[in-house]
């Protein structure tokens, strides 16, 4: 029951997308906090995270917060923005809350965005952060691919819009991890093409959900559209 001191918060990364794939953990902070506040990307849409914990949370109080998929940084900041305001309402009441945020909370999500904002309404003592698994790690578990041993070098990176930028990571490091491809999709794979490293390479997407694809034959892929909610494991061969 909801007390006269302030709650807590909890950000909470929830994993991929397999329910199985939650902490113990967040499974337990899920079921004893009193508000869960879900993210989607509008108003006519779906949130992904409650999909994910619906069978889980028995009828809580949820809060839906949009988070446009924009690039404005000034407009996304009046989101971020709401969504602390209304959470620290709820704490205010006393009500412990959590924000759900798929994969790990503090790797390229939007939680990371809410917590900068949060914190300069809430004491820090009152902020928890669980961590997530990442889609790269459990994509790399589907196939059994080490990605880092003994002294080799593991780069988790962005796609940019200029790919060439990858040119030098992927030189560099034993392993990288590539992130948001979307639509550079086929950019990056005439890249590891002219590489050689498209046979060490494996794509993976919406890893965790009932429509997950992998494959290690990523040149077949050119012009299928398939880069979103995607990642790609390149892993350099031993020499």
């Amino acid at each position: 029951m909801p007390s006269h001191a302030s709650g807590n918060f909890y950000g909470i990364g929830i994993g991929p997308g397999d329910p199985e794939l939650l902490t113990l953990k967040a499974l337990r902070i899920l079921k004893e906090t009193d508000v869960v506040f879900v993210p989607k990307a509008g108003i006519k849409e779906e949130s992904m995270a409650l999909e994910i914990v619906q069978p889980l949370i028995n009828g809580k109080k949820v809060i839906e917060k949009v988070f446009p998929m924009i690039r404005d940084t000034d407009k996304l900041q009046e989101f971020w923005l709401d969504a602390a305001r209304a959470i620290k309402e709820e704490l205010d009441e006393g009500r412990d809350v959590a924000f759900l945020t798929i994969g790990d909370s503090l790797t390229f999500s939007t939680y990371v965005y809410l917590l900068r904002c949060l914190r300069d309404m809430v004491p820090e003592e009152k902020i928890h952060t669980i961590p997530g698994i990442t889609s790269f790690n459990a994509a790399a578990s589907l196939v059994n691919l080490p990605l880092a041993q003994r002294d080799e070098r593991l780069a988790v990176v962005p796609v940019s819009d200029d790919v060439e930028e990858l040119r030098p990571i992927l030189e560099k490091f034993d392993t990288v991890v590539l992130m948001k491809v979307a639509k550079k999709l086929d950019k990056v794979i005439a890249l590891l093409e002219d590489m050689g490293l498209a046979e060490s390479s494996v794509f993976a997407s919406h890893v965790g959900l009932e429509n997950a694809y992998v494959t290690s034959d990523i040149s077949k892929l050119k012009g299928s559209g398939k880069g979103y909610m995607s990642i790609i494991i390149v892993k350099r061969p031993l020499a």
